[in-house]
């Protein structure tokens, strides 16, 4: 086989030497390559050691990670699920039972013609819940709070009837909760890694509904449920 040779000027190019020094011009290239990136990647080393992210716990992190992500879309598909007896509120993100529980004054006892929305509205809650079984590390609050509404004959009230409408909305989201669980509904929530929680809010709370009538202190009058997903180690 013939040699491979050019000629230039009258003198035989030489082919491995060009093919050497372009080795040579990639190899350089890659070490300085080599360097920025190295360069890059101590600085991100040095921070997140710095927070106290090393590679011993970088795989808790990434496990966190994933478990974010599915509270994120468990937050955003409860949005758009449909539900009779709970509108979601989004401002606030929480549900607001739309059962019209109509007590008697003062009185914390759950009237007997609210039973039926009522036993319907735990199967919707515990409907929700279920979509945590599948995640052992995330776990979950359920937070029943009871409200009550201002009277229009009585518009500004002082600390002690606020205290009194505290303990009052307090006990009708306990009987709420003990209603609930009679009727075999959010009994295993500590197995499936929740929490309940009951309070009373009277005539304080956030995102309450002003003015009077029935768009204004009346829908007051409700049970706020909140679902608070969260990770556990």
């Amino acid at each position: 086989m013939s040699r491979i040779s050019f000629r230039e000027n009258g003198e035989e190019h030489n082919f491995w030497q060009n093919y050497t020094d372009l080795m040579s011009g990639f190899l350089i290239v890659f070490i300085i390559t080599s360097l920025v990136a190295y360069g890059s990647y101590k600085v991100y080393v040095d921070l997140y050691h710095s927070r106290g992210i090393t590679e011993n716990n970088i795989n808790d992190i990434v496990v966190n990670a994933e478990l974010y992500k599915k509270i994120r879309e468990f937050q955003e598909a409860q949005k758009s699920i449909s539900r009779k007896y709970f509108k979601y509120n989004d401002k606030y993100q929480r549900f607001e039972c739309t059962v019209n529980v109509t007590f008697a004054p003062e009185s914390p006892v759950i009237p007997q013609e609210c039973y039926p929305q009522l036993i319907e509205a735990g199967e919707e809650v515990e409907d929700i819940i279920e979509k945590f079984k599948e995640s052992a590390n995330v776990s979950f609050k359920v937070v029943i709070e009871g409200r009550a509404a201002r009277s229009h004959n009585n518009p500004n009230p002082n600390n002690e009837q606020k205290a009194y409408a505290a303990r009052l909305s307090y006990e009708r989201a306990r009987n709420l909760h003990l209603f609930w669980r009679n009727k075999g509904l959010l009994k295993n929530i500590e197995k499936q890694n929740g929490e309940v929680f009951i309070s009373g809010s009277g005539f304080e709370g956030k995102g309450r509904y002003t003015g009077y009538g029935p768009n204004g202190e009346d829908r007051n009058k409700t049970f706020i449920i909140q679902l608070i997903p969260y990770i556990t180690y």
